[in-house]
């Protein structure tokens, strides 16, 4: 399958959407799956709006591996960022804020792979943050690592309510590091 292409036959999206064409034909016909009809009647889905469509239905996207991953860091120190940059390397794009409202729009507009919070910033609410990421299913595929000072028993709370990582804000931030790199695998 050459997924290189720019536009894709309701038969290529079927064996990328692991599906059967019937189900590809309903799905554009109740405007779940947007596609365009070529003089001949057939119809054709561009890859970005299947790229769209995987990442909506939180489906195996075979396009997000072979672009490049975003990590999102929200931290206090920005110096971080660049120790980050240079342990993980230039392949990923990065980004970063101390500003938690910032935060949750950079999730939800540049949806990252690897998100890392610090809950120390004031106005973060770790659970209920990963439980709204959870909630949305152009989300699910990013990685929350959470990064905090508290006990076992909200470090249980967090994971429970969808946090991929946790990590000891006291912890080295090579154990940051080892999270963002095992949420880029």
């Amino acid at each position: 399958m050459n997924l290189d292409k720019e536009v894709y036959t309701t038969f290529e999206v079927a064996k990328i959407c692991n599906a059967n064409i019937t189900s590809i034909k309903n799905w554009i016909e109740q405007g779940e799956l947007r596609a365009f009809r070529t003089p001949g009647g057939h119809y054709r889905v561009e890859r970005k709006v299947l790229d769209d469509f995987l990442n909506r239905h939180g489906m195996p996207n075979p396009f997000a591996m072979r672009e490049r991953r975003r990590v999102l860091l929200v931290h206090r120190d920005h110096e971080l960022l660049v120790r980050l940059r240079g342990q993980l390397g230039e392949s990923h794009d990065y980004d970063s804020t101390a500003d938690p409202v910032d935060a949750l729009l950079k999730i939800g507009q540049w949806k990252p792979d690897a998100a890392v919070i610090d809950v120390s910033i004031g106005g973060i609410d770790a659970v209920g943050l990963c439980q709204r990421v959870r909630a949305h299913a152009e989300l699910r595929p990013v990685d929350l690592i959470i990064v905090h000072n508290f006990d076992e028993p909200f470090d249980q709370s967090v994971r429970d309510a969808g946090a991929n990582y946790t990590v000891k804000g006291e912890a080295s931030e090579g154990a940051i590091i080892e999270a963002v790199r095992r949420a880029l695998l």
